[in-house]
């Protein structure tokens, strides 16, 4: 089948009258054109070009071709202009997904903050607590924490922000059934589980003798974070949440932190772009302005250190992953 190389070098043989011009136009040698040409009748099965050492001269094939093929070559390029066009313009629908804690607390005021800069874009926000592939759904960009992810080799990850998570409980709580002093106390406690941790019913930590696995026998699992968080506040046993999502419960004084001197698995909040998202500006434009909400996160803007919180090693970003 011929290729639109082929089809663009024919055309511009015959416009220029000479393989060396036309290479010359098109940046290539004569002896590329001269290839060019010859696989394109190869291809086609007739001969385009009738060649002497003084002149070349379009037979009748080679005649029609070109006619259809200048045709062609017109509303291809047409269709670039007009794609590049579209690319650059900042107007109209970006299709999100979102967890819910997030998307609600946080990515839907953003949206509204940048539609008061560019109000020709218009959103769809869709909220889940599962695994999405933005791909099968059809969404223009993906919110998500980095591990919950279906892996995909022609995503790209923007690093938004660091996920700090904490097991914490009520007081009451606490005070009825004891403060675990070694993550392996928590086999004798009430856990709330997190339904989509990628460890399953495990809970994970890093100690000073290195790492602890400790399995958990959940009295609740939920993929709702906050569903976790009001349990919690019931005194319905220890959780391990984000900071996100009960952090103003710690600083109140309505949930504890316990086992902070242990380090849980590190996560990140990441912008997921489809392959065809790369080249949308208005969703470039939305992917800049989300960094910049999310730098430092708003969730720890102007707050006092978590009680009981130990301090936690620096965390440097992930490398944006990009293929395809």
């Amino acid at each position: 089948m011929a290729s639109l190389d082929q089809i663009r070098t024919f055309v511009t043989v015959v416009k220029q009258n000479s393989f060396a011009r036309a290479g010359r136009v098109l940046g290539v040698t004569p002896s590329v054109v001269s290839k060019r040409i010859a696989e394109l009748e190869h291809d086609l099965g007739v001969q385009l070009l009738l060649r002497t050492t003084r002149k070349l001269t379009l037979s009748d094939h080679g005649a029609r071709y070109f006619h259809r093929a200048v045709e062609l070559l017109q509303r291809f390029d047409e269709l670039e202009r007009d794609i590049a066009r579209h690319r650059d313009e900042t107007a109209g629908l970006v299709r999100i997904g979102a967890p819910t804690s997030i998307g609600v607390n946080y990515i839907g005021p953003a949206l509204i903050e940048f539609r008061a800069r560019h109000p020709d874009v218009r959103f769809d926000l869709v909220l889940h607590d599962r695994t999405v592939d933005p791909v099968e759904e059809g969404l223009d960009l993906l919110i998500a924490e980095q591990t919950y992810v279906i892996p995909n080799g022609d995503l790209t990850e923007e690093p938004l922000c660091p996920i700090e998570r904490v097991i914490c409980a009520s007081p009451a709580y606490l005070a009825r059934r004891g403060t675990p002093q070694h993550p392996r106390d928590l086999v004798r406690h009430d856990c709330l589980h997190y339904s989509f941790l990628p460890s399953a019913q495990v809970w994970l930590f890093t100690g000073p003798t290195g790492e602890i696995s400790v399995p958990v026998n959940p009295v609740f699992s939920t993929s709702n974070g906050q569903i976790m968080r009001q349990i919690a506040l019931k005194d319905g046993g220890l959780t391990m949440l984000p900071t996100h999502v009960v952090g103003e419960d710690i600083r109140a004084g309505r949930l504890a932190v316990v086992l902070s001197g242990y380090e849980l698995p590190q996560f990140w909040l990441v912008a997921i772009l489809p392959p065809l998202s790369r080249i949308s500006r208005r969703v470039q434009l939305l992917v800049e302005h989300l960094r910049a909400v999310f730098s430092p996160p708003p969730w720890l803007r102007g707050a006092a250190p978590a009680q009981d919180a130990a301090p936690r090693p620096d965390r440097k970003a992930p490398r944006r992953r990009a293929s395809g």
